[in-house]
């Protein structure tokens, strides 16, 4: 196996002894829908904010348990978004996992392998293009789906890509080790299908018992009605006092954070407003980070400049004035140079870049170390090499090297999102301020 980050980090990580004591009702949950209990969350915890971001992201946006007891329709279509969008972003890890779930809540097999419905390629078709680096979305397949859904449904198969966006970061990566459980389930198929588990599988894969997982029965909601009482009195605990509507929720991260994040105005769905106001307040609270928000600043800059998302730079720039004002033009300058460059394959060239950003003031080798992983996790497939997993380990503590995977990861899921509500072309201001540029077809 390739070396990963997450193998970097697995004496710090946390055991699942103490994840289930503290969180077993979200861990019950997430194996009803997957087949098993994922290894990212031990790593997750080593920054406990950053398990708190994936387990309020995931339910809302996917909105469960409801959509379990929703229709076929849309369960299946939303399992082959999620799908989709993880196997264009080369995420080995989420396609495993997203074609266990899709083949769970009753899509065929041969949906996976290309033979589709019109319906079911325009869901292809949007979530490849949502998830390309740049986006490559058109109005045109915005509008394709409306031929087939509602736009309750689009809503939420829109929401269920971008989530890819955030669990496809980070996944990706921390090179996450994927479950045999998960291989047993869907490793065959895949394989079939071209798939390669690249560093997310140790040693030769083994799908000699790969057998595709059952749909939903009745047990399967039982056991999550179960799970559910558990799951939402966390939620609740991590979400108490934020808005669910807009523009209270604007108005609460602008005094929060100093920053009102204008995507909020294009979501109606509260769940999913108050979570993401949850966790981009908890992203960037000075009390809670590790590593600096001066260095995440750095990093969702150094983000939006790989990605060409000119948007995310502004408005990162206009979050850095309130929480980082020490970096000026200069700083974003070379920022914008280093995301133009090769990713270091050794030392010297790594040495070279850390060496030119030392050069400005109010910069140090930890902000080094953290604008080189940013480098090298924004491309889809993410280029995390032995040289940056050197740096960074040596530079950033473990909760460090969480927390930025896991601003990372938030920057992919608002980018995503933005490239969608920018090419649905119906508001009348797009994400962040400013239009992105709509491709035409």
């Amino acid at each position: 196996m390739a070396r990963t980050l997450y193998a970097s980090l697995q004496s710090s990580s946390i055991d699942f002894g103490t994840l289930h004591k503290n969180y077993h009702p979200v861990l019950a949950l997430v194996k009803e829908l997957i087949g098993t209990i994922p290894n990212c969350d031990p790593i997750l915890e080593i920054w406990p904010i950053g398990f708190r971001t994936y387990n309020l992201l995931v339910p809302n946006l996917l909105n469960l348990p409801n959509t379990l007891f929703g229709s076929k329709k849309l369960k299946t279509s939303l399992g082959l978004a999620l799908y989709s969008s993880s196997k264009a972003a080369q995420c080995p890890y989420c396609t495993a996992h997203t074609c266990s779930f899709a083949l769970r809540r009753g899509l065929k097999a041969e949906s996976i392998g290309g033979n589709r419905t019109p319906g079911e390629q325009a869901v292809v078709v949007l979530a490849e293009g949502m998830s390309e680096i740049p986006a490559n979305i058109t109005a045109a397949q915005c509008q394709a789906l409306t031929e087939y859904f509602s736009a309750e449904e689009i809503s939420s198969i829109v929401f269920g890509i971008g989530l890819m966006g955030f669990l496809n970061k980070f996944m990706n990566g921390m090179g996450v080790e994927l479950e045999q459980d998960a291989i047993n389930d869907v490793g065959a198929l895949l394989s079939e299908n071209g798939w390669n588990p690249r560093q997310h599988v140790s040693g030769k894969m083994d799908t000699t018992k790969s057998t595709l997982p059952r749909t939903d029965s009745l047990l399967t909601y039982l056991k999550v009605v179960k799970q559910a009482p558990g799951a939402i009195r966390l939620e609740k605990e991590w979400t108490r006092g934020v808005p669910d509507s807009y523009p209270a929720a604007s108005d609460y991260l602008k005094k929060h954070t100093g920053y009102a994040f204008p995507i909020l105005k294009h979501i109606s769905r509260k769940r999913v407003i108050r979570a993401l106001t949850t966790v981009l307040r908890d992203n960037l609270d000075k009390e809670k980070t590790v590593v600096g928000l001066g260095s995440k600043c750095l990093a969702a800059y150094v983000f939006a400049a790989v990605v060409s998302n000119n948007e995310l730079k502004t408005a990162t720039r206009a979050i850095a004035k309130h929480l980082a004002p020490e970096f000026g033009d200069d700083v974003y300058e070379q920022l914008d140079k280093v995301a133009q460059e090769e990713i270091p394959n050794d030392m010297d060239e790594a040495n070279k870049i850390i060496t030119h950003l030392l050069s400005l003031p109010n910069l140090s080798r930890k902000d080094g170390a953290v604008v080189l992983l940013a480098r090298s996790a924004s491309t889809s497939p993410t280029m995390v090499n032995d040289t940056v997993i050197e740096i960074c380990t040596a530079e950033l503590t473990p909760a460090s090297i969480v927390e930025i995977m896991v601003w990372l990861s938030v920057q992919q899921l608002l980018s995503r999102l933005g490239s969608y509500y920018t090419a649905n072309g119906s508001m009348a201001e797009f994400i962040l301020g400013k239009p992105y540029r709509v491709l035409q077809q």
